[in-house]
C-alpha cells in the first residue's frame, strides 16, 4: 500500500491551492479609524500602512485590502453622484460614441441596435 489517493494530491500536491480565506469582519472602531484615515489619504504604504494595520490589530495585507475596496466603492459612489443619466453611467454609452465619431454620425440621429441592415 504506497497507494495515494486523487484527494490527498489534491489537498497536498505540488499545485494544491492554499484554503479559501477567511472573510474579515472588521470591528465598528476599526472601521471608523479606517474611514478617518482614508479621508485624509485614500493612498496608504510603508511605514504608514505598518503602523495602521499595528494599531489595528490587523495584518497589513488586510489594511492593503480594505483601501482598494473604500477606493473602488469611492469610485462607484462618484459616478452614481454624476446621476443616472449621465453618460459614464449608461453601460456602452462610450463604445457608442467612440463609433459615431468614427463613422462621423451626428449624435442627434438615434442608432437602431437591434436591426439586422
Amino acid at each position: 500500500g504506497n497507494e495515494v489517493s486523487q484527494e490527498s494530491l489534491l489537498l497536498h500536491g505540488p499545485f494544491a491551492r492554499k484554503p479559501k480565506r477567511i472573510r474579515t469582519a472588521f470591528s465598528p472602531s476599526q472601521l471608523l479609524r479606517l474611514e478617518r484615515a482614508f479621508e485624509k489619504n485614500h493612498y496608504v504604504v510603508g511605514a504608514e500602512r505598518k503602523q495602521l494595520a499595528s494599531s489595528l490589530s490587523l495584518s497589513e495585507t488586510q489594511v492593503k485590502v480594505w483601501f482598494q475596496n473604500r477606493r473602488t466603492k469611492y469610485k462607484r459612489q462618484k459616478l452614481e453622484e454624476e446621476g443616472p443619466d449621465s453618460d459614464q453611467k449608461k453601460k456602452g454609452s462610450h463604445h457608442i460614441n467612440r463609433w459615431r465619431l468614427a463613422t462621423k454620425q451626428s449624435s442627434g440621429e438615434d442608432i437602431d441596435v437591434t436591426s439586422n441592415d
